[in-house]
C-alpha cells in the first residue's frame, strides 16, 4: 500500500508538473508563426515581452533587465537552470568567484567546491543586428529548456547555468526588424539599411572587449564579471556561399598569454558540436578555418577563464530564402576534408535553416557543459591557479605617477579594472630594475587571476611569421595585431623585469585628481599648458561660453616656467572664474593666473562650426567619429549627400569632416537597386564641386585615413599616395602601431612631444610635393604589431596640412580616433578642427 500510494503521489506531482509548463505558451502560439519561418521575425518587443512571459510562467527561467542600452532600451539577460539550483542561484555564483581566486582557498576547498559548482555557459545572440538568427532561435530554446522534462534536458538544467543574453543589440534588432518589415514586397526586401544597426558603431560593436566603450559591451562585462562563465557562445552569421556553419577550432596564431588548457577545451568544445550537428545530418559544419584567436578586441573571455565558441552560420537575405546552386559556392566547401567531411550541396537556404543549426550548436554545447560539469568546473580552477603561480618575467608594470596626461592614464587604468585587474598604488617612493619612482605611483603586478589580461594589454605585441607554404608569402592575419593600451592611449608604462618591494595599497577605485587654479593678486588672466585631452574638453566648455581664448603659435617663458607653443591664453572676462571653477571639478586641468597676457604670435580660437559627413552607405567609422566627438564635448552636426550637393556650406560650416571612406563611396554612394531613391548616390560631382568651393572661401576640409583619396583625386593636391602603388605582398599593415616623429611648432601637433605613437590600418602614405608635413614615419617605425615593407614608411609623411586660396585641406593619413581606442591620437582631429576654425 505505501509503494502504491508513493506512486499515486508522485504520479500527482508529474502531472502538476506537466500542467504548469502547459501553461507556458509557446513561441509560434505567442508569435502567431514559427520561429524561423520565412519573411517573419520577432522585434525587440515581443522577445523582451516573450521572455518576461517566461520568468512569469516557469520557475526555470529568470530574466533580468541589467540596464539601458546606448538608445534606452531594456538589455536583458535570462538565467534558466533547474528550481533547485535556482534556489542556490547566489551560491553558484560565489562558487564561479571563490574558484576564480586560488589564492583565497586551498586545493581541498577548491575540490570541495568543485564537487558542489555548476558549469557557466553564456549564449550571446546576434550582436550583429542584420545576423538575425541566433536572437529568433533564443525563443525556442528558452521555451525547451522550460518545458521539456526528457533526461537530456533535465542533465542540462541540473548541471548547468545558463546565461542566455537573447539580443546582445536590443537597438539594432528593432531597427533591422523595422526596416525588413517595411520593405517586405518591395526589390529592397531583405537589403541593406542605409544606416549603421547600432547608434555609434555598427559591425565593430564585437571589437569593443577590451575598451569598454560602448553600455551593451559595459552591460555584458557585467554579467560576466559577476558570473564567469566557462563556456561563452558567441553566435554570428557570415556570407551565403561558404560552408554552413563554422565552429572552432580556430587557426593559428593564438594570442600567447591565453592558458593552453583554455585552447584545449575550445577545440575539444567545437569539434563536439560539429560532430553533434554532422550527426543530425546538418551538412556543411566547418572548423579550423579562416578565424583566429589573436586579438582581445574579440575574446576578453580567453582571459578570463573561458572558452569563446564563435558560431559562423551562413546568411538569408535577413528572414527572405535564397537558392544557392552547388557551383556558386566556394570551392574550398564542395569537397571533403578532415575540416568539413560532409558538404553541403546547394539549393534553398533559409532563416529557419540559420535557427535550426544555431539551436543545435546551443544545445550541443549545453550537453558537453552538462556531460562534463566537473571537468569544466575544476579546469577553471586550473586555469586560474595557473594565472597566481606563474613566476617567468615580466613581473609587473609601472605606471609613473608624473604623466604627461594623467586623466588618460588613469582612464586606461580603469579599463583594466573593469577587465578584473588588480591596480595598486605607491603609498612611498620604491625603485624597480634600478629606476626610481614616486609615491603614488600604479603597480600592476601579473601576478593576479587577470594577470594575463593585464599583460595582453600592456605589452608590445609581435606578431608570430606564418606562411601558407614553406617560403611562401606570409599569412594574411584575420583583424588588427596590435594592441598595446599605452601605446594607444599615451600613457607611460614600464615593464618591470625583476621582483621588487614597494609599500602599495590595492585600489578599490581609481579617480583622477581636479584641476587646480592658482589666481595672483591681481590677475588679468590664466595660462594652462595644452598636453591632455583634459585641457582640450576645457576649451571646449569656454568657447561654448564664448570667452575668448588665445592658442600660442610660439614657447613663452610665465613666472620662470617655460611654455612650449600651443599652450593656451585666457583674458579675465565677466563669469570666468565662475566658469573656471566648475571645470576643475571634473577635468584635471591646472590654470595659472597672470598679471598680464604676454603680446606675441597666436590664434584666437572661436567654438568651431563642425560639419561631420554622413553617408548613407553606412560607415562605422562616421560612427565612431560621432561618438568620440560628442564623449569630448565637441558640437557637430551629421552632413548627407543632400547637404553637400544643395551647397552654400560656407554658410554654416568652418570645418567639414571626411570620415574614413572610399573616394568612389564618397561620390557614387549607394545604388538605387540596393537602398530606395531618397537613400541612393553620393555627393556626385556637384557636391565636389560644393566642398572645393567651401574651401576655397576659407573653410577647412579634413580628410581622416582613406578618405584622403578623395581629396587627392578631386582636388588635385599635390601630394601623392605612396601606398596606392604598392602590392600586397610587398606592402601590408594589418592594423599596427606605428612610431611617428611630430614637428611640434605646426597648430595639428600642438601639445605632443617629438616621438609618439599611431595606428596604422589601410592608411595612405603621403610623398608631399605641396603642404607641409606635420607628422611624419622615422626609419625604424614598426612599435608593436607587424609590418610587411616597413622601408615603404621610411621618411614619408602621415599628415599634411595643404594650403588650397583661402582655405586649407588637411589630410591625417591613419585612424586618428580607431575604435575610440587610440586617444594618444585623438588630439590630432582636435587640433585640427581648432586649427582650421581659427583666426
Amino acid at each position: 500500500m505505501k509503494n502504491i500510494k508513493a506512486m499515486t503521489i508522485l504520479g500527482l506531482l508529474a502531472l502538476t508538473a506537466v500542467t504548469a509548463w502547459a501553461q507556458v505558451q509557446s513561441p509560434q502560439d505567442f508569435l502567431g508563426f514559427k520561429v524561423g519561418a520565412d519573411r517573419k521575425l520577432a522585434d525587440m518587443n515581443q522577445i523582451i515581452t516573450y521572455f518576461q512571459q517566461l520568468d512569469k510562467a516557469s520557475g526555470r527561467v529568470l530574466v533580468q533587465e541589467v540596464g539601458k542600452t546606448t538608445e534606452g532600451n531594456p538589455f536583458i539577460v535570462a538565467y534558466i537552470t533547474s528550481e533547485k539550483n535556482h534556489a542556490d542561484l547566489e551560491k553558484y555564483r560565489k562558487i564561479q568567484q571563490t574558484l576564480a581566486d586560488p589564492r583565497t582557498i586551498s586545493d581541498s576547498q577548491a575540490e570541495e567546491m568543485i564537487s558542489q559548482g555548476r558549469a557557466i555557459v553564456m549564449i550571446n545572440c546576434s550582436i550583429h543586428a542584420t545576423e538575425v538568427g541566433a536572437s529568433q532561435m533564443s525563443l525556442q530554446l528558452a521555451y525547451d529548456l522550460a518545458t521539456k522534462n526528457d533526461p537530456r534536458t533535465q542533465r542540462i538544467l541540473d548541471n548547468v547555468i545558463l546565461l542566455l543574453t537573447p539580443m546582445h543589440n536590443p537597438d539594432g534588432t528593432q531597427m533591422v526588424v523595422d526596416w525588413y518589415r517595411k520593405h517586405l514586397g518591395t526589390k529592397y526586401e531583405g537589403g541593406r539599411m542605409p544606416w549603421l544597426y547600432h547608434k555609434y558603431v555598427g559591425h565593430d560593436n564585437n571589437r569593443d572587449w577590451f575598451m569598454f566603450t560602448q553600455k551593451e559591451t559595459q552591460l555584458t562585462i557585467k554579467v560576466h564579471n559577476e558570473w564567469h562563465p566557462q563556456v561563452i557562445v558567441d553566435m554570428h552569421q557570415m556570407g551565403s556561399t561558404g560552408a554552413r556553419l563554422f565552429v572552432p577550432p580556430f587557426v593559428d596564431p593564438y594570442e600567447p598569454n591565453i592558458d593552453p588548457i583554455l585552447r584545449q577545451q575550445v577545440a575539444m568544445m567545437g569539434t563536439f558540436m560539429a560532430s553533434e550537428l554532422t550527426a543530425q545530418g546538418k551538412a556543411g559544419v566547418v572548423h579550423s578555418q579562416r578565424y583566429d584567436a589573436w586579438t582581445p578586441a574579440r575574446a576578453y573571455h580567453h582571459y578570463h577563464g573561458g572558452i569563446r565558441i564563435l558560431t559562423e552560420a551562413a546568411s538569408a537575405r535577413i528572414a527572405t530564402p535564397i537558392d544557392i546552386p552547388f557551383e556558386r559556392l566556394q570551392s574550398s566547401v564542395k569537397e571533403e576534408s578532415v575540416k568539413m567531411p560532409l558538404p553541403w550541396k546547394g539549393g534553398s537556404w533559409t532563416l529557419g535553416d540559420i535557427v535550426a543549426y544555431d539551436y543545435a550548436a546551443a544545445w550541443a554545447a549545453l550537453t558537453n557543459a552538462a556531460g562534463l560539469r566537473e571537468n569544466w568546473v575544476r579546469n577553471y580552477y586550473r586555469i586560474f591557479k595557473n594565472a597566481v603561480n606563474r613566476s617567468e618575467a615580466p613581473y609587473a608594470y609601472v605606471v609613473p605617477s608624473q604623466q604627461r596626461d594623467l586623466g588618460t592614464a588613469i582612464k586606461m587604468l580603469n579599463v583594466l579594472k573593469m577587465g578584473g585587474v588588480e591596480v595598486h598604488q605607491a603609498h612611498q617612493a620604491f625603485s624597480a630594475d634600478g629606476h626610481e619612482y614616486t609615491a603614488g605611483s600604479f603597480i600592476v603586478y601579473l601576478t593576479q587571476p587577470f594577470g594575463g589580461f593585464a599583460k595582453t594589454m600592456l605589452e608590445i605585441q609581435v606578431y608570430p611569421e606564418i606562411r601558407e607554404v614553406p617560403g611562401g608569402p606570409l599569412k594574411t592575419p584575420y583583424d588588427v595585431v596590435g594592441h598595446t593600451l599605452p601605446l594607444l592611449m599615451g600613457v607611460e608604462a614600464v615593464k618591470i623585469e625583476k621582483s621588487f618591494s614597494a609599500k602599495t595599497q590595492k585600489l578599490d577605485t581609481i579617480t583622477k585628481p581636479a584641476g587646480r587654479i592658482f589666481p595672483q593678486n591681481e590677475t588679468s588672466g590664466y595660462v594652462w599648458g595644452y598636453s591632455s585631452n583634459d585641457d582640450m574638453v576645457a576649451l571646449n566648455r569656454l568657447t561654448k561660453q564664448d570667452f575668448q581664448v588665445l592658442w600660442t603659435a610660439e614657447e613663452l617663458v610665465l613666472n620662470g616656467k617655460n611654455y612650449a607653443a600651443g599652450t593656451m591664453l585666457i583674458k579675465k572676462q565677466a563669469g570666468l572664474d565662475a566658469a573656471l571653477q566648475k571645470i576643475v571639478q571634473d577635468l584635471h586641468v591646472t590654470f595659472q593666473g597672470l598679471t598680464e597676457i604676454p603680446s606675441m604670435k597666436q590664434y584666437s580660437l572661436v567654438h568651431p562650426r563642425v560639419g561631420l559627413y554622413k553617408s548613407w552607405s553606412a560607415s562605422m567609422d562616421e560612427g565612431w567619429t560621432r561618438f568620440v566627438l560628442e564623449q569630448f564635448e565637441f558640437d557637430y552636426q551629421s552632413i548627407t549627400d543632400r547637404d553637400i550637393r544643395k551647397g552654400g556650406l560656407d554658410k554654416a560650416y568652418d570645418v567639414i569632416i571626411l570620415p574614413d571612406m572610399g573616394s568612389r563611396t564618397i561620390l557614387n554612394g549607394v545604388s538605387e537597386n540596393a537602398v530606395p531613391p531618397e537613400y541612393a548616390g553620393g555627393i556626385g560631382e556637384i557636391g565636389a564641386k560644393n566642398l572645393k568651393d567651401f574651401i576655397q572661401k576659407g573653410g577647412t576640409l579634413i580628410t581622416l585615413n582613406g578618405a584622403a583619396e578623395f581629396a587627392l583625386k578631386n582636388l588635385h593636391l599635390g601630394v601623392e599616395n605612396k601606398a596606392a602603388a604598392l602590392n600586397r605582398k610587398d606592402f601590408f599593415i594589418p592594423g599596427s602601431l606605428l612610431k611617428v616623429v611630430n614637428d611640434v611648432s605646426h597648430p595639428i601637433a600642438y601639445g605632443y612631444s617629438r616621438d609618439a605613437a599611431v595606428f596604422f590600418r589601410r592608411s595612405p602614405i603621403f610623398v608631399v610635393g605641396e603642404g607641409h608635413s606635420v607628422v611624419s614615419y622615422p626609419a625604424h617605425s614598426l612599435l608593436s604589431g607587424w609590418v610587411t615593407g616597413e622601408e615603404h614608411l621610411s621618411n614619408q609623411s602621415a599628415v599634411v596640412d595643404v594650403p588650397f586660396d583661402q582655405g586649407k585641406v588637411i589630410l591625417i593619413g591613419f585612424p586618428a580616433l580607431y575604435r575610440s581606442q587610440s586617444h594618444g591620437s585623438f588630439r590630432y582631429l582636435f587640433n585640427a578642427i581648432y586649427y582650421g576654425a581659427s583666426h
